[in-house]
């Protein structure tokens, strides 16, 4: 019986990958794709771990193209075979190739099914020890059938085969992450470990991650959770991840998409923590308000550090604990404040010469972070060294501390009656230099800055509370009503009570948006 030449398809684009993947019935031609790549990079990954005999790849591709793809391939698998996909504006790179050693190529334009079974086949007769023969479907093992449903090639397995190999009614998926993994061995241990006959299949390996299907009964199922978490314990160096059980074997590409979309967030959120399973994940932090960075930003123009810094460093522990959120946007969040705080910095006439230098290292360390501690690292580095650069920059100047602590006053009595002379007089500080920081520093007077402070004071007090309009106005520390309308309209643009009411309108929208989602 002939042996199927296993391929790989190397495209950017997925619609190209997937006309390529429908030209022809690969199995009845003895042909077994072993998986895509939308990159060289990527490419030479699945070599290392598929070993297939030919390769399919185009030649413009971000991150490594196809010129390199080639030069790389057959430097470490001398023996693999290319075929390149080019159009008639890159031949000029595809005769570059063939001195890399390409077997053949197709122009894109002229890609059919006949003419890919053509050079397929010219193809495969050049490749030593393989017995291949189209005209007979090669016979794949279980295992190898799962590989590839998972991977989306095969979307169904013969009823037959159903019946004699999977005795029990349910399944469920099994990660190992960890170096230095035996995948047989771990199949081996898992079939022992359990009391009842239990298939155990495996269904993909890299050098971090080993993938299994248990087919089990219902009755099963607390004996399998006991079993991995007392694995989980015996070698703490690896990660066990459990995922939901399932009951159509048809459905395992979509159980495994999903949960190791899953599992990759909490992943990065919990790298030590040994056992992941389905239905007792940790829990997340509640949801609280979003960041305000314009809040932020005022607080630290204002010289409110230790304010500043609380606001943050509390924020940043609450995302640490969001494990249903991509990392993507906790990464984004570390970088976006490294951003913004150079910038501050710098409108400050902080010295930031050397911290300069750094940012695009602080975003690239942030951004390749394998988890959340390594994220962290990076940032807390980075605040530290803000933190650094202020002190230095304060003792060059002492009367910055004193404006910080004026700025914290007014914070903490915007509810009294203040004036500006009664608290320069307070601090020992020269009323008029003070009357010309608020000018140059905020460009407006002292006046506007308290009402800018108390007017978001009432604006939180409306949004949170149910406290009335006019009793908010003297919380906030004006004795006239009338007033507080006035002023709250001039800097807000629209009076406290229809504020109230468009926060109350928008609060009942979300909340009948969540509610029509849980139907």
């Amino acid at each position: 019986m002939g042996e199927a030449c296993k391929v790989l398809i190397v495209d950017d684009e997925m619609l190209i990958r997937q006309g390529i993947i429908n030209y022809i019935n690969w199995e009845q031609e003895g042909f077994h794709i072993i998986g895509e790549a939308s990159n060289g990079k990527e490419a030479m990954q699945i070599i290392a771990d598929f070993s297939p005999h030919i390769v399919i790849t185009d030649i413009v591709m971000p991150i490594m193209d196809g010129i390199d793809l080639v030069r790389e391939a057959k430097k470490a698998f001398p023996n693999i075979e290319i075929i390149v996909l080019s159009s008639f504006e890159d031949f000029d790179y595809v005769r570059s190739t063939f001195q890399n050693g390409v077997a053949d190529y197709i122009l894109k334009p002229k890609l059919n099914g006949p003419e890919l079974l053509r050079i397929l086949n010219q193809v495969v007769s050049r490749i030593p020890n393989l017995q291949h023969s189209a005209s007979v479907k090669p016979t794949r093992s279980t295992e190898e059938m799962l590989g590839s449903m998972i991977l989306g090639y095969d979307f169904s397995m013969d009823q037959a085969v159903l019946s004699a190999v999977f005795t029990n009614s349910q399944f469920a998926l099994v990660g190992v992450r960890g170096k230095n993994i035996d995948p047989t061995q771990l199949k081996t241990m898992l079939k022992r470990s359990f009391l009842e006959e239990m298939p155990v299949f495996l269904l993909s390996s890299t050098e971090t991650e080993t993938t299994f299907l248990l087919n089990f009964n219902a009755h099963q199922l607390e004996a399998i959770k006991q079993t991995i978490e007392h694995r989980a314990a015996e070698k703490p160096d690896t990660t066990w991840i459990l995922y939901e059980p399932f009951n159509i074997i048809d459905d395992i590409k979509k159980v495994y998409d999903e949960g190791r979309v899953k599992m990759k967030k909490y992943l990065f959120y919990l790298p030590e923590k040994p056992l992941f399973v389905y239905d007792h994940l940790p829990k997340e932090n509640e949801k609280q308000a979003n960041f305000d960075l314009n809040h932020f930003i005022e607080m630290f123009k204002d010289r409110l550090f230790n304010s500043t810094f609380t606001y943050l460093e509390n924020h940043v522990d609450y995302l640490a604990g969001r494990y249903n959120n991509d990392s993507f946007e906790f990464k984004s969040f570390l970088g976006n404040i490294v951003f913004n705080v150079i910038v501050l910095l710098d409108a400050m006439k902080y010295d930031i010469a050397d911290i300069e230098q750094k940012k695009y290292g602080y975003f690239s360390t942030i951004n390749d972070a394998r988890h959340v501690n390594e994220a962290l690292e990076q940032f807390n580095g980075f605040l530290q060294e803000v933190r650094t650069i202020m002190l230095s920059g304060d003792k060059a100047n002492d009367q910055s501390n004193n404006i910080e602590r004026i700025l914290a006053y007014i914070e903490q009595h915007y509810t009294e009656p203040l004036r500006l002379s009664e608290i320069a007089n307070h601090f020992h500080f020269n009323a008029s230099y003070l009357s010309s920081y608020f000018s140059t520093h905020h460009k407006e007077g002292f006046s506007e800055y308290l009402n800018r402070v108390r007017i978001k004071k009432s604006m939180e007090l409306l949004e949170n509370s149910r406290v009335s309009i006019s009793n908010i106005s003297g919380m906030v520390g004006y004795s006239e009503h009338s007033y507080f309308c006035k002023v709250f309209k001039r800097i807000t643009g629209m009076s406290p009570g229809s504020y109230r009411k468009e926060l109350q309108a928008h609060h009942e929208n979300e909340e009948e948006g969540l509610s029509s989602l849980k139907k």
